[in-house]
């Protein structure tokens, strides 16, 4: 099967060739590469254009750039990709690929051939996350979701569609059929918002009929890296309300099956954004859960609430967000906020104290260092005895 990959790019330069060469490991004669920058401004669309030949590894390989960066994230080089690749008639499968993570070549071609095996619609594939501030490798948050997918194994088409909407949006983690994609005319939403993998995710979920998964590493994702929109911490954050009231559209309303999936995925969403949200963000922030939380029933907020945990302070404030008490929630969020970010310098000053402590224990060995020279220095200065002249040999 011709798998075509899309690879998404701006300013990754430092990360693009780890990214293409481990690509390279996983393509296959007939396999192509469809590379889209973005408009990058670090150099990186210069080095595409020196070193993307007619081949990427075993696949033909093509450079579209856009020349100025597009509003929003991904959503519009992700589809000039996708139409591009989609306008090949050979075309069977599509791979996103973000072009500052790389690939597990034996991870992926694992998972290509599960996918090419059962031939379902999706398979949604598993991947690590490689922390750039502390250089740690770990499972992404939603890890735990594999156990309901296992225990949920042979079991319907709906059971798979829960489990997959559980699970992180990203689309470099599953392979997509082009027939499926092509009969639904599924297209990342454009905009100038960023996020635009999670409304792109539930269209293809609640489409798909033969949704498959393989629990198997095939990609890392770098987290935490300068420039990356999952740092962000002010107003592109608002996106995701945005995007829940697409998925509610998606979803027909309230009173589809898939309501509480929905919710639990803003509430979900939110407690993410309350950890990083930029405390000049949070009344704008806070209006925006109201208008997105207060519509929602009832009935559908109480089954959705009762399962978060008690102590879960977002289901708490969510909660006074839809009573409206928006003032109250705000103070606790910039009170929190505030406590956090004491929080951090004091880590900071303790980590700058113990490294100044331990420049002083080197600055005392290097002392003791210097001071054992000058003695030894004065030893070898001081006047020697002659030694006693030695015996004539062979005398008695």
């Amino acid at each position: 099967m011709k798998t075509t990959f899309i690879v998404t790019s701006y300013d990754v330069l430092p990360y693009v060739d780890h990214c293409l060469d481990t690509l390279a490991q996983c393509t296959r004669p007939g396999d192509s590469v469809v590379i889209v920058d973005d408009g990058s401004e670090d150099g990186t669309a210069e080095h595409l254009a020196r070193r993307v030949g007619p081949k990427l590894g075993e696949a033909d390989a093509e450079l579209i750039q856009l020349g100025v960066n597009t509003m929003g994230g991904v959503g519009i080089p992700a589809n000039f990709g996708l139409s591009q690749a989609l306008a090949d008639p050979a075309c069977e499968t599509i791979f996103f690929v973000d072009g500052d993570d790389w690939m597990d070549p034996a991870g992926f071609a694992a998972c290509r051939a599960a996918f090419e095996a059962g031939r379902p619609e999706i398979l949604l594939a598993n991947y690590l996350e490689y922390d750039e501030l502390t250089g740690d490798t770990r499972h992404p948050a939603d890890h735990a979701a594999w156990g309901k997918v296992k225990r949920q194994a042979q079991n319907s088409i709906e059971a798979n569609r829960g489990c997959a909407l559980e699970m992180i949006a990203a689309p470099w983690r599953k392979f997509y059929c082009a027939n499926f994609l092509r009969t639904h005319r599924l297209r990342f939403p454009e905009g100038d918002f960023f996020y635009e993998d999670n409304p792109f995710h539930w269209s293809v979920c609640l489409k798909a009929e033969r949704i498959a998964f393989l629990d198997r590493t095939l990609s890392f994702h770098r987290i935490n890296r300068a420039g990356q929109t999952m740092s962000a911490t002010g107003s592109d954050l608002f996106a995701f309300f945005v995007h829940f009231d697409s998925i509610k559209t998606l979803i027909d309303g309230w009173e589809s099956p898939h309501a509480e999936a929905a919710l639990r995925w803003l509430l979900t969403n939110m407690t993410w954004h309350l950890e990083r949200l930029d405390p000049s963000a949070c009344w704008h922030y806070a209006e925006r859960a109201v208008m997105a939380l207060k519509p929602v029933p009832d009935a559908l907020w109480q089954r959705v609430a009762a399962r978060f945990d008690d102590t879960n302070s977002v289901a708490l404030q969510a909660s006074a967000l839809r009573r409206g008490e928006i003032a109250a929630t705000v103070g606790c969020w910039q009170q929190d906020l505030r406590a956090r970010s004491t929080q951090l310098e004091i880590d900071g000053l303790t980590a700058g104290l113990r490294e100044l402590r331990d420049h002083i224990h080197e600055i005392d060995q290097l002392a003791m260092g210097l001071s054992e020279l000058k003695r030894f220095k004065a030893l070898l200065a001081l006047p020697h005895p002659e030694a006693p002249p030695l015996p004539p040999q062979g005398a008695a």
